[in-house]
């Protein structure tokens, strides 16, 4: 199980295939335009996930990573791609989505309730991990601390590989992410970081039977989203609005109106690392 190594070889794949998801999204015009509530300036690919995608099925071929995990990957890449370009409905997009969380949990082999229970936590914390894609740098420094702390502290080389291979991805592409940035994850991208951190503190319940990395695994590690979530619901509730709508009401971009981008990124990153931290040795998953 070595992180390091894993580590590389993510990064080293990273770099020349984000560059080309830059590029190839310019020249195919997969392009996100601003307007509404998107405030970026200048029209940006938003190919980012495609890079990533690709980073996860090559490690994963060099690594002999589980074939669940690597198919239901990319069927949730794929949705967030048709949603990128063609903006699917919320409940077409649920639909779709249920279907690469069902690939990847179903081999795990849990009974049906659970299965059940498992699969519903996973619709919701893919799209509360989708919906915090708000800001330069901010989804991809987020899923690059859980997956450095899944790497770190899981027991399971079925999650240290990929786990490690994610990260290296990552800090690849977040030398094109942050501010100003030349690529965005797109729904693709943010759809897919969900997955996968969801369903690889499940890969530790499946080699170790480990009861506390099957639900509370996948919540600690997606502490900041939560807490989004949290913040946007009651904000809501509280003004007796809409919840499910596209505004600019979420938590960072409350910080980021009073701070800046660089100290709400700074808060942001430090609320994923704290819930990281605080699961990894609460839960030692």
């Amino acid at each position: 199980m070595d992180v390091a190594a894993n580590f590389v070889l993510g990064t080293a794949l990273g770099v020349p295939l984000t560059w080309l998801a830059l590029h190839l999204g310019r020249r195919l015009e997969l392009l996100d335009i601003p307007g509404g509530i998107k405030v970026h300036r200048d029209p940006v690919p938003h190919t980012g996930g495609a890079a990533i995608i690709a980073v996860m099925l090559v490690a994963g071929l060099v690594l002999g990573l589980p074939w669940p995990l690597l198919a239901g990957a990319f069927l949730m890449w794929g949705v967030g791609f048709v949603d990128d370009i063609r903006a699917l409905g919320p409940r077409t997009k649920l639909l779709l989505e249920t279907v690469p969380l069902l690939v990847a949990a179903v081999p795990l082999d849990f009974d049906p309730i659970v299965l059940l229970l498992v699969v519903a936590l996973g619709l919701f914390l893919v799209n509360a991990f989708n919906v915090i894609d708000g800001l330069d740098g901010l989804a991809a420094g987020v899923a690059l601390i859980s997956a450095l702390g899944l790497a770190v502290t899981s027991r399971s080389n079925e999650v240290v590989a990929p786990a490690a291979a994610l990260a290296g991805a990552l800090s690849a592409f977040l030398l094109f992410n942050l501010h100003p940035a030349r690529i965005f994850l797109g729904d693709e991208g943010s759809l897919l970081l969900g997955f996968l951190l969801w369903v690889l503190p499940l890969q530790q319940y499946a080699t170790h039977q480990d009861a506390r990395a099957l639900l509370l695994g996948p919540l600690v590690f997606l502490g900041f989203p939560l807490a989004n979530a949290a913040f946007v619901v009651a904000r809501r509730l509280a003004a007796r609005s809409a919840l499910l709508i596209g505004r600019r009401d979420h938590l960072y971009d409350v910080l980021n109106a009073r701070w800046g981008l660089r100290s709400t990124l700074l808060i942001c990153w430090s609320i994923a690392a704290v819930s990281m931290l605080a699961g990894s040795f609460a839960f030692g998953v």
